[in-house]
Protein backbone atom coordinates (compact mmCIF):
# COMPACT_ATOMS: atom_id res chain seq x y z
CA UNK A 1 0.00 0.00 0.00
CA UNK A 2 2.53 2.40 0.83
CA UNK A 3 4.63 1.82 -2.54
CA UNK A 4 1.09 2.30 -4.86
CA UNK A 5 1.19 5.73 -2.19
CA UNK A 6 4.36 7.27 -3.13
CA UNK A 7 3.61 5.90 -7.00
CA UNK A 8 0.62 8.22 -7.27
CA UNK A 9 2.42 11.07 -5.30
CA UNK A 10 5.28 11.02 -7.98
CA UNK A 11 2.68 10.42 -10.59
CA UNK A 12 1.00 13.88 -8.87
CA UNK A 13 4.26 15.31 -8.80
CA UNK A 14 4.88 14.47 -12.47
CA UNK A 15 1.52 15.69 -13.51
CA UNK A 16 1.42 19.14 -11.97
CA UNK A 17 5.16 19.75 -13.38
CA UNK A 18 3.29 19.00 -17.11
CA UNK A 19 0.29 21.28 -16.31
CA UNK A 20 2.99 24.35 -15.39
CA UNK A 21 5.51 23.34 -18.23
CA UNK A 22 2.38 23.51 -20.83
CA UNK A 23 1.01 26.83 -18.86
CA UNK A 24 4.37 28.59 -19.64
CA UNK A 25 4.40 27.75 -22.99
CA UNK A 26 1.08 29.04 -23.50
CA UNK A 27 1.59 32.12 -22.15
CA UNK A 28 -0.90 32.19 -20.19
CA UNK A 29 -1.24 33.97 -17.16
CA UNK A 30 -4.15 35.79 -15.06
CA UNK A 31 -2.06 38.45 -13.72
CA UNK A 32 -1.12 40.34 -17.04
CA UNK A 33 -3.21 40.99 -20.35
CA UNK A 34 -0.51 39.61 -23.19
CA UNK A 35 -0.29 41.56 -26.34
CA UNK A 36 1.48 39.86 -29.37
CA UNK A 37 3.24 42.11 -31.68
CA UNK A 38 3.44 41.19 -35.36
CA UNK A 39 6.52 43.66 -36.94
CA UNK A 40 9.17 43.32 -39.32
CA UNK A 41 12.12 43.31 -36.94
CA UNK A 42 14.27 42.11 -39.90
CA UNK A 43 14.93 42.38 -43.61
CA UNK A 44 15.05 45.75 -45.47
CA UNK A 45 12.05 47.11 -43.05
CA UNK A 46 13.26 46.60 -40.04
CA UNK A 47 13.78 50.66 -39.43
CA UNK A 48 9.66 50.61 -39.50
CA UNK A 49 9.62 47.34 -37.19
CA UNK A 50 11.82 48.36 -34.73
CA UNK A 51 9.59 52.08 -34.73
CA UNK A 52 6.44 50.03 -34.19
CA UNK A 53 7.77 47.74 -31.38
CA UNK A 54 9.49 50.78 -29.37
CA UNK A 55 6.32 52.73 -29.87
CA UNK A 56 3.76 49.89 -28.77
CA UNK A 57 6.74 49.51 -25.50
CA UNK A 58 6.83 53.22 -24.75
CA UNK A 59 2.67 53.56 -24.23
CA UNK A 60 2.80 49.77 -22.28
CA UNK A 61 5.36 51.24 -19.89
CA UNK A 62 3.13 54.48 -19.37
CA UNK A 63 0.13 52.57 -18.86
CA UNK A 64 1.61 49.79 -16.60
CA UNK A 65 3.77 52.77 -14.50
CA UNK A 66 0.06 53.81 -13.97
CA UNK A 67 -1.96 51.06 -12.53
CA UNK A 68 -1.98 48.56 -15.97
CA UNK A 69 -5.77 47.52 -17.65
CA UNK A 70 -7.98 46.93 -15.27
CA UNK A 71 -5.74 45.83 -12.47
CA UNK A 72 -3.43 43.85 -15.10
CA UNK A 73 0.02 44.83 -16.18
CA UNK A 74 0.56 44.76 -20.33
CA UNK A 75 3.08 42.64 -21.92
CA UNK A 76 4.29 42.61 -25.25
CA UNK A 77 5.51 39.53 -27.09
CA UNK A 78 7.06 40.05 -30.49
CA UNK A 79 7.64 37.93 -33.71
CA UNK A 80 9.11 39.33 -36.29
CA UNK A 81 6.99 38.72 -39.70
CA UNK A 82 10.36 40.30 -41.71
CA UNK A 83 7.64 42.37 -43.90
CA UNK A 84 7.50 38.81 -45.81
CA UNK A 85 4.06 36.30 -46.19
CA UNK A 86 6.32 33.14 -45.25
CA UNK A 87 7.81 34.75 -42.41
CA UNK A 88 4.63 36.30 -41.40
CA UNK A 89 2.66 33.26 -41.05
CA UNK A 90 5.50 31.63 -39.27
CA UNK A 91 5.12 34.45 -36.96
CA UNK A 92 1.65 34.10 -36.29
CA UNK A 93 1.77 31.08 -35.29
CA UNK A 94 4.44 31.83 -33.24
CA UNK A 95 2.07 34.14 -31.59
CA UNK A 96 -0.71 31.88 -31.62
CA UNK A 97 0.98 29.66 -29.43
CA UNK A 98 2.26 31.82 -26.96
CA UNK A 99 -1.92 31.86 -25.75
CA UNK A 100 -1.56 36.33 -26.23
CA UNK A 101 -4.79 38.03 -25.59
CA UNK A 102 -4.56 40.22 -28.24
CA UNK A 103 -2.80 41.30 -31.49
CA UNK A 104 -1.35 44.47 -32.75
CA UNK A 105 1.00 45.32 -35.96
CA UNK A 106 1.28 44.84 -39.56
CA UNK A 107 3.69 47.21 -41.81
CA UNK A 108 3.48 45.22 -44.90
CA UNK A 109 -0.23 44.98 -46.29
CA UNK A 110 1.29 41.71 -48.16
CA UNK A 111 2.85 40.25 -45.19
CA UNK A 112 -0.24 40.84 -42.54
CA UNK A 113 -2.97 39.58 -45.06
CA UNK A 114 -1.70 35.77 -45.17
CA UNK A 115 -2.23 36.20 -40.87
CA UNK A 116 -5.67 37.11 -40.71
CA UNK A 117 -7.65 33.99 -41.26
CA UNK A 118 -5.05 32.43 -38.43
CA UNK A 119 -5.90 34.77 -36.13
CA UNK A 120 -8.87 35.02 -36.64
CA UNK A 121 -9.60 31.34 -36.11
CA UNK A 122 -8.20 31.66 -33.00
CA UNK A 123 -10.42 34.36 -31.89
CA UNK A 124 -7.98 36.84 -31.59
CA UNK A 125 -8.74 40.84 -31.88
CA UNK A 126 -6.07 42.08 -34.55
CA UNK A 127 -5.30 45.95 -34.46
CA UNK A 128 -3.15 46.57 -37.56
CA UNK A 129 -1.34 49.57 -36.87
CA UNK A 130 0.08 50.67 -40.00
CA UNK A 131 -0.72 48.70 -43.37
CA UNK A 132 -3.36 49.85 -44.91
CA UNK A 133 -4.33 47.96 -48.53
CA UNK A 134 -8.25 48.27 -49.19
CA UNK A 135 -7.07 44.57 -49.66
CA UNK A 136 -6.89 44.23 -45.89
CA UNK A 137 -10.75 45.09 -45.66
CA UNK A 138 -11.90 42.87 -48.43
CA UNK A 139 -11.09 39.81 -46.32
CA UNK A 140 -14.46 40.70 -44.02
CA UNK A 141 -12.81 39.32 -40.86
CA UNK A 142 -14.53 41.13 -38.31
CA UNK A 143 -12.30 40.80 -35.71
CA UNK A 144 -9.11 43.06 -37.75
CA UNK A 145 -9.36 46.85 -37.14
CA UNK A 146 -7.36 48.98 -39.95
CA UNK A 147 -5.93 52.03 -37.38
CA UNK A 148 -3.98 53.70 -40.46
CA UNK A 149 -6.05 55.45 -43.37
CA UNK A 150 -6.37 53.54 -46.27
CA UNK A 151 -5.11 54.22 -49.78
CA UNK A 152 -8.44 55.90 -50.31
CA UNK A 153 -7.27 58.36 -48.37
CA UNK A 154 -4.39 58.72 -50.15
CA UNK A 155 -5.70 59.51 -53.41
CA UNK A 156 -7.89 61.98 -52.19
CA UNK A 157 -4.31 64.10 -50.89
CA UNK A 158 -2.38 63.18 -53.50
CA UNK A 159 -5.28 64.29 -55.85
CA UNK A 160 -5.62 67.90 -53.67
CA UNK A 161 -1.50 67.84 -53.90
CA UNK A 162 -1.88 67.76 -58.01
CA UNK A 163 -4.25 70.19 -58.59
CA UNK A 164 -1.94 72.58 -55.95
CA UNK A 165 1.00 72.07 -58.29
CA UNK A 166 -1.12 72.45 -61.19
CA UNK A 167 -0.40 68.94 -62.31
CA UNK A 168 -2.15 67.32 -65.52
CA UNK A 169 -0.89 63.85 -66.34
CA UNK A 170 0.40 61.47 -63.40
CA UNK A 171 2.85 58.94 -63.88
CA UNK A 172 2.07 56.23 -61.49
CA UNK A 173 5.29 53.36 -59.97
CA UNK A 174 4.34 50.36 -58.16
CA UNK A 175 6.10 46.97 -57.37
CA UNK A 176 3.44 44.79 -57.58
CA UNK A 177 2.85 43.61 -54.02
CA UNK A 178 -0.34 44.20 -51.71
CA UNK A 179 -0.01 47.63 -50.79
CA UNK A 180 1.91 49.59 -54.02
CA UNK A 181 -0.23 47.34 -56.41
CA UNK A 182 -2.83 48.07 -54.13
CA UNK A 183 -2.24 51.95 -54.12
CA UNK A 184 -1.05 52.14 -57.96
CA UNK A 185 -4.73 50.70 -58.78
CA UNK A 186 -6.85 53.21 -56.78
CA UNK A 187 -4.47 56.33 -58.15
CA UNK A 188 -5.13 54.31 -61.60
CA UNK A 189 -9.26 54.22 -60.77
CA UNK A 190 -9.70 57.71 -58.74
CA UNK A 191 -7.29 60.47 -60.08
CA UNK A 192 -9.27 60.88 -63.38
CA UNK A 193 -12.37 61.35 -61.90
CA UNK A 194 -10.61 64.28 -59.97
CA UNK A 195 -9.74 65.41 -63.74
CA UNK A 196 -5.57 63.95 -63.91
CA UNK A 197 -4.79 61.81 -66.69
CA UNK A 198 -2.76 58.71 -66.26
CA UNK A 199 0.26 59.10 -68.42
CA UNK A 200 1.57 55.69 -67.70
CA UNK A 201 1.73 52.78 -64.97
CA UNK A 202 5.15 51.48 -64.52
CA UNK A 203 6.49 48.26 -62.28
CA UNK A 204 9.84 47.77 -60.76
CA UNK A 205 11.11 45.08 -59.60
CA UNK A 206 12.42 45.10 -56.07
CA UNK A 207 15.69 45.84 -55.59
CA UNK A 208 16.68 46.51 -59.30
CA UNK A 209 19.65 48.68 -59.21
CA UNK A 210 18.42 50.19 -63.20
CA UNK A 211 15.63 51.66 -63.56
CA UNK A 212 16.25 53.62 -66.63
CA UNK A 213 13.87 52.59 -69.03
CA UNK A 214 11.05 53.38 -66.74
CA UNK A 215 12.47 56.73 -66.32
CA UNK A 216 12.49 56.92 -70.26
CA UNK A 217 8.84 55.65 -70.80
CA UNK A 218 7.83 58.15 -67.90
CA UNK A 219 10.18 61.33 -69.93
CA UNK A 220 7.97 59.92 -73.25
CA UNK A 221 4.84 59.88 -71.37
CA UNK A 222 4.40 63.89 -70.81
CA UNK A 223 3.95 62.91 -67.28
CA UNK A 224 3.98 66.16 -65.18
CA UNK A 225 3.69 64.06 -62.06
CA UNK A 226 4.96 61.01 -60.57
CA UNK A 227 3.90 59.15 -57.90
CA UNK A 228 6.01 56.42 -55.96
CA UNK A 229 3.49 54.29 -54.38
CA UNK A 230 6.74 51.88 -53.42
CA UNK A 231 8.94 51.61 -50.01
CA UNK A 232 11.57 54.11 -49.03
CA UNK A 233 14.42 51.12 -49.66
CA UNK A 234 13.69 51.29 -53.62
CA UNK A 235 12.39 55.20 -53.92
CA UNK A 236 15.49 56.78 -53.18
CA UNK A 237 16.87 55.00 -56.11
CA UNK A 238 13.83 55.59 -58.08
CA UNK A 239 13.86 59.33 -57.15
CA UNK A 240 17.86 59.62 -57.97
CA UNK A 241 17.66 58.08 -61.44
CA UNK A 242 14.78 60.51 -62.13
CA UNK A 243 16.38 63.33 -61.45
CA UNK A 244 19.90 62.33 -63.28
CA UNK A 245 17.95 61.29 -66.45
CA UNK A 246 16.53 64.10 -66.59
CA UNK A 247 13.18 64.10 -65.25
CA UNK A 248 12.27 67.65 -64.49
CA UNK A 249 8.05 67.45 -63.22
CA UNK A 250 7.12 67.30 -59.73
CA UNK A 251 7.65 63.79 -57.56
CA UNK A 252 5.62 62.54 -54.60
CA UNK A 253 6.24 59.33 -52.70
CA UNK A 254 3.45 57.18 -50.48
CA UNK A 255 3.13 56.73 -47.08
CA UNK A 256 5.45 53.55 -47.40
CA UNK A 257 8.33 55.92 -48.23
CA UNK A 258 7.71 58.31 -45.44
CA UNK A 259 10.74 58.01 -43.66
CA UNK A 260 13.83 60.02 -42.92
CA UNK A 261 15.83 57.61 -43.95
CA UNK A 262 14.24 58.57 -47.77
CA UNK A 263 15.97 61.84 -46.91
CA UNK A 264 19.07 60.49 -46.12
CA UNK A 265 19.72 58.35 -49.17
CA UNK A 266 18.36 60.61 -51.68
CA UNK A 267 20.63 63.53 -51.02
CA UNK A 268 20.58 66.37 -52.86
CA UNK A 269 18.45 64.32 -55.34
CA UNK A 270 15.26 64.62 -52.79
CA UNK A 271 14.99 67.82 -52.60
CA UNK A 272 11.51 69.54 -53.19
CA UNK A 273 10.02 65.68 -53.51
CA UNK A 274 6.18 65.46 -51.57
CA UNK A 275 4.98 62.54 -49.25
CA UNK A 276 1.17 61.75 -48.60
CA UNK A 277 2.43 61.02 -45.26
CA UNK A 278 0.75 59.27 -42.45
CA UNK A 279 0.99 61.97 -39.17
CA UNK A 280 4.47 62.58 -38.02
CA UNK A 281 4.79 63.12 -34.44
CA UNK A 282 6.84 66.49 -35.00
CA UNK A 283 3.65 68.09 -35.98
CA UNK A 284 0.84 66.36 -33.98
CA UNK A 285 -0.39 67.98 -30.85
CA UNK A 286 1.67 67.08 -27.71
CA UNK A 287 3.98 65.71 -29.90
CA UNK A 288 7.55 67.22 -28.49
CA UNK A 289 6.45 65.38 -24.84
CA UNK A 290 6.22 61.96 -26.86
CA UNK A 291 9.33 62.47 -28.20
CA UNK A 292 11.14 63.70 -24.97
CA UNK A 293 9.72 60.38 -23.23
CA UNK A 294 10.82 57.76 -26.71
CA UNK A 295 14.10 59.55 -26.70
CA UNK A 296 14.48 58.63 -23.00
CA UNK A 297 13.42 55.04 -23.34
CA UNK A 298 14.87 54.00 -26.52
CA UNK A 299 17.98 56.97 -27.00
CA UNK A 300 16.54 57.94 -30.44
CA UNK A 301 13.98 59.74 -32.06
CA UNK A 302 10.48 58.38 -33.04
CA UNK A 303 10.17 57.33 -36.58
CA UNK A 304 6.88 57.51 -39.38
CA UNK A 305 4.72 54.98 -37.53
CA UNK A 306 5.47 55.89 -33.81
CA UNK A 307 2.20 57.80 -33.55
CA UNK A 308 0.09 55.31 -34.98
CA UNK A 309 1.89 52.76 -33.20
CA UNK A 310 1.58 54.54 -29.93
CA UNK A 311 -2.23 55.04 -30.10
CA UNK A 312 -3.10 52.07 -31.06
CA UNK A 313 -2.04 50.24 -27.77
CA UNK A 314 -4.26 53.23 -25.75
CA UNK A 315 -7.13 52.93 -27.69
CA UNK A 316 -7.14 49.04 -26.98
CA UNK A 317 -6.70 49.77 -23.58
CA UNK A 318 -9.85 52.04 -23.23
CA UNK A 319 -11.60 49.48 -25.19
CA UNK A 320 -10.88 46.89 -22.54
CA UNK A 321 -11.61 48.96 -19.83
CA UNK A 322 -15.06 49.79 -21.38
CA UNK A 323 -15.83 46.46 -22.20
CA UNK A 324 -14.50 45.42 -18.67
CA UNK A 325 -12.96 42.24 -19.41
CA UNK A 326 -10.49 40.75 -22.40
CA UNK A 327 -13.54 38.78 -23.77
CA UNK A 328 -12.82 39.04 -27.73
CA UNK A 329 -16.84 40.12 -28.86
CA UNK A 330 -17.10 42.58 -25.98
CA UNK A 331 -14.14 44.61 -26.62
CA UNK A 332 -14.20 43.90 -30.33
CA UNK A 333 -17.58 45.56 -30.29
CA UNK A 334 -15.74 48.43 -27.84
CA UNK A 335 -13.36 49.23 -30.38
CA UNK A 336 -15.52 49.42 -33.27
CA UNK A 337 -17.38 52.45 -31.19
CA UNK A 338 -14.14 54.22 -30.40
CA UNK A 339 -14.15 57.50 -30.81
CA UNK A 340 -10.15 57.96 -29.61
CA UNK A 341 -8.54 60.97 -29.88
CA UNK A 342 -4.74 60.35 -30.17
CA UNK A 343 -1.54 61.84 -31.06
CA UNK A 344 -2.44 60.89 -34.81
CA UNK A 345 -5.94 62.60 -34.61
CA UNK A 346 -9.30 61.04 -34.33
CA UNK A 347 -9.33 57.12 -34.66
CA UNK A 348 -13.06 55.97 -35.08
CA UNK A 349 -13.98 53.11 -37.67
CA UNK A 350 -16.60 52.70 -40.50
CA UNK A 351 -18.36 49.27 -40.58
CA UNK A 352 -16.33 47.53 -42.48
CA UNK A 353 -13.47 48.38 -39.62
CA UNK A 354 -11.49 51.27 -41.99
CA UNK A 355 -10.39 54.51 -39.97
CA UNK A 356 -13.37 56.67 -40.65
CA UNK A 357 -11.45 60.03 -40.99
CA UNK A 358 -8.57 60.20 -43.11
CA UNK A 359 -5.07 61.05 -40.95
CA UNK A 360 -2.79 61.80 -43.86
CA UNK A 361 -0.91 64.48 -44.05
CA UNK A 362 1.31 65.98 -47.03
CA UNK A 363 5.32 66.99 -46.08
CA UNK A 364 7.93 68.22 -48.64
CA UNK A 365 12.03 67.54 -48.67
CA UNK A 366 13.58 70.72 -48.00
CA UNK A 367 17.14 70.29 -46.73
CA UNK A 368 17.65 67.98 -44.71
CA UNK A 369 14.12 67.88 -43.54
CA UNK A 370 10.80 66.85 -43.70
CA UNK A 371 8.28 70.05 -43.74
CA UNK A 372 4.65 69.98 -43.20
CA UNK A 373 2.72 71.35 -46.21
CA UNK A 374 -0.50 73.30 -46.25
CA UNK A 375 -2.55 73.82 -49.20
CA UNK A 376 -4.44 76.81 -49.99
Amino acid sequence: MRKMTIRIVAALAVLTMLFAILAGCSGRNDDVITIGVLAPLSGTETYYGKDMLQSYQLAVDEINKAGGVLGKELVLYEADDGADPNMATQAASKIISRGVDFVVGGYASGAIIPTMQLFYDENLLLLISCANSTDITKQGLEQSFMINSPGTHAVVTLAELCRAVDAKKVALIHQGDAYTKNLSDLCESELPRSGFEIATVEIMEKGAADVSAIVTRIRNSGADFVYWCGYHADGSNVIKQLRRGGYAGEIAVGDGSASVELIKACGADGEGVYVTSPPFVEFAEGGDAFVDAYKRMHGMDPGTYATLSYDTIYLLKEAIERAGGIETERVREEVQASEYQGLSGLISFTPDREPAVSNFIILQIRGDKFRLVTLD
